[in-house]
């Protein structure tokens, strides 16, 4: 039997990060480190923002997912401001040169929000990298 390498093997890995008001009250409008941080090579498939708590600022709640480099490279203007809202991220095929550390940006309508959180979910890949074998 002969054995065959696939030079594209690889293995989706799947990152959450919870976003809650506090983390961005008072910053609307300023990127911030979201606590996902990707490794050297990976590549963004897919990913969603899912509301678990409604955000309440007068008019909107909207929010950018991006990084260092494009602060919306995956989403701009997310509406996440009602309760089980799903917001789907737009893979770009950019592939990391480095490791890096997604960014949020949130926008306030206004007003003096109190409540809000929402979950981001990242799906993504590192070419040539599996994390298991099938024999």
């Amino acid at each position: 039997m002969s054995t065959a390498t696939i030079d594209t093997a690889q293995t989706l890995s799947v990152k959450v990060q919870e976003i809650v008001l506090a983390d961005v009250a008072g910053k609307s409008g300023t990127d911030l480190a979201c606590g996902i941080k990707l490794p050297l090579g990976a590549m963004i498939t897919g990913g969603r923002l899912i509301t678990t708590e409604a955000w309440n600022s007068t008019t909107s709640d909207v929010l950018d997912v991006g990084d260092a480099g494009s602060q919306n490279r995956y989403l701009n203007d997310g509406n996440i401001r009602a309760l089980g809202a799903v917001v789907a991220l737009v893979p770009t095929g950019y592939v990391y040169p480095a490791p890096a550390e997604l960014t949020v940006r949130w926008a306030s309508g206004g007003g003096t929000p109190t409540t809000g959180k929402v979950k981001l979910v990242v799906e993504y890949v590192v070419a040539r990298r599996a994390t298991h074998v099938h024999e």
